[in-house]
């Protein structure tokens, strides 16, 4: 009787850990769901206030299965048509919605061109730029489709009054012009033309523009001055071999007056991609810059310093250690621009 007694005891004490665990797991799990949740309508609210008044969107979630699904059955004949929803999502997946055969199924869906569709293919093309023709049909539809727009939406209008910097052989060229041209601000700029500046297309519009500007070096005003060096070189969005030949053409400029190579060497000492060429740590950086221009700016440097010294300097974490420091320019400031 007692051994049964002690078993039902034991019996009690394990089912009584076991619920304990039970409850401090879905304790721990409903604590984690709630703040998921919580951060997941702070970002939806983020997003919501971010987008308020901009139009058109440029940009676009990951695509739904179901519609890329939809179309791989469509292209490989299991499915007869595309559903509207279908088309609509997909006309923001740059390989699929330039893809002829999608936009002959756009036109014979019936759907009107929209803003939202049409933000979409214009984006598209940008994104699929350099793997398609200079004499592009699924563009050529793409501009047809942007001309019959008859909605009073503002930045749809202005692409089809200059439709020929956005969807032309030589767009590139002619946005880079008014680029130039404006005298204003990247930012600003991309603001105003609502363009995918991640894109092959604006790409090209920056090293367009970069080498006007660098054409130009020394009869450059003030505004171009600041467009180059604050907005154009330092974009994120360079191609790092692009970049890197772009620094090498600007380094070996002629004419240089004083101003334009004071100011280039200014940027590349304090241009975390690039620093000082005559350091070891910035072997890797200057890999790709043309050797000549390598040449050229250790030739500046060692004639306005001659020695890599270093600095005992204070870095929080890490206490008191010696920085190596290679010139006394600062970096270049565009407070006032």
């Amino acid at each position: 009787m007692e051994r049964k007694q002690r078993s039902d005891d034991a019996l009690v004490k394990d089912l009584t850990f076991l619920i304990r665990e039970l409850v401090d797991a879905l304790d721990d799990s409903a604590g984690r769901l709630t703040k998921k949740q919580a951060a997941m309508s702070l970002r939806n609210l983020q997003r919501t206030a971010d987008g308020r008044g901009k139009a058109p969107p440029v940009h676009r979630g990951t695509p739904l299965e179901r519609y890329t699904s939809d179309w791989t059955d469509y292209v490989s004949g299991k499915k007869a048509s595309l559903d509207k929803r279908a088309i609509r999502f997909l006309c923001w997946v740059p390989g699929i919605a330039t893809d002829g055969r999608f936009l002959a199924a756009f036109k014979s869906s019936g759907i009107g061109p929209s803003r939202r569709t049409l933000a979409g293919l214009v984006r598209s093309c940008h994104c699929m730029w350099d793997d398609m023709p200079r004499i592009s049909p699924s563009i050529d539809i793409v501009r047809g489709l942007l001309q019959a727009y008859g909605g009073s939406d503002k930045v749809l209008r202005k692409w089809q009054a200059h439709i020929e910097v956005l969807l032309a052989k030589d767009a590139p060229r002619r946005m880079a012009d008014k680029l130039v041209g404006g005298e204003r601000s990247l930012a600003s700029f991309m603001e105003e033309w609502c363009i995918e500046p991640q894109s092959d297309f604006f790409r090209r519009v920056v090293v367009i523009a970069c080498a006007a500007c660098r054409n130009r070096l020394d009869g450059l005003d003030r505004a171009l001055f600041v467009l180059l060096f604050r907005d154009l070189l330092p974009w994120p969005g360079w191609d790092p071999p692009t970049f890197k030949r772009e620094i090498g053409a600007l380094i070996q400029h002629d004419p240089m007056s004083e101003r334009s190579r004071e100011t280039i060497q200014r940027f590349v000492l304090h241009f975390e991609g690039l620093g000082d060429p005559r350091l070891s740590a910035n072997r890797v950086q200057w890999a790709e810059v043309p050797i000549a221009a390598k040449e050229r700016m250790i030739d500046w440097l060692c004639k306005e310093n001659p020695y890599v010294f270093s600095e005992h300097v204070y870095q929080q974490g890490e206490g008191w250690v010696w920085k190596q420091r290679a010139s006394p320019h600062d970096p270049l400031s565009f407070r006032d621009a």
